[in-house]
């Protein structure tokens, strides 16, 4: 199934390239053929001249069970397309940090990537810190600040970042946005 979402990347990425490098598309065959090492072979380049997609599509396909698995090489291309503004990728990084994927686990870094994604609109990522400053995992414990990250998944249409914004609002007084 990833796989399907990793060809597909690729081909967004060729269709709305102002010139697309046929490496995308070949890439994406590859993919999906099941012939993963040689998109890797294909993305490379690509991602190293720092395109995007190509840095994001190799993430993904280091992340993939099999013999190319390599956690470290996923997280340096994630950090890659995060370092290019990708709420996407910064908070795969979050994750990384948080479960030690291809790193050694750490909360307090992890919460500066899903805050980086969080700001950046990333609503998966503002939950993920809004627990966290809920439970003071990685940051100090602060309701206030857990309620905030709460509101604004949930003005994003998150239901269960409502629900425990509500629950929040149960044990504390109101406080306003950030």
């Amino acid at each position: 199934m990833k796989a399907l979402l990793i060809a597909a990347l690729l081909g967004m990425c060729a269709a709305h390239a102002k010139t697309p490098d046929p490496a995308l598309w070949q890439a994406q065959r590859a993919v999906q053929q099941g012939r993963t090492a040689e998109a890797i072979q294909r993305l490379l380049p690509l991602a190293r001249k720092g395109h995007y997609g190509a840095q994001l599509s190799l993430a993904q396909l280091y992340e993939l069970p099999g013999k190319a698995r390599d956690l470290a090489q996923s997280l340096h291309w994630y950090t890659q397309a995060a370092a290019q503004g990708s709420p996407d990728a910064m908070e795969a990084v979050g994750l990384a940090f948080y479960m030690g994927r291809g790193t050694v686990a750490d909360a307090a870094q992890a919460a500066e990537w899903f805050r980086q994604a969080g700001d950046r609109g990333s609503v998966a990522a503002q939950y993920i810190l809004a627990t966290m400053f809920e439970k003071g995992e990685g940051v100090p414990q602060d309701l206030r600040l857990a309620r905030a990250w709460y509101d604004r998944a949930a003005r994003q249409g998150d239901s269960a970042a409502a629900t425990k914004r509500d629950a929040i609002d149960q044990q504390t007084p109101p406080t306003t946005p950030l």
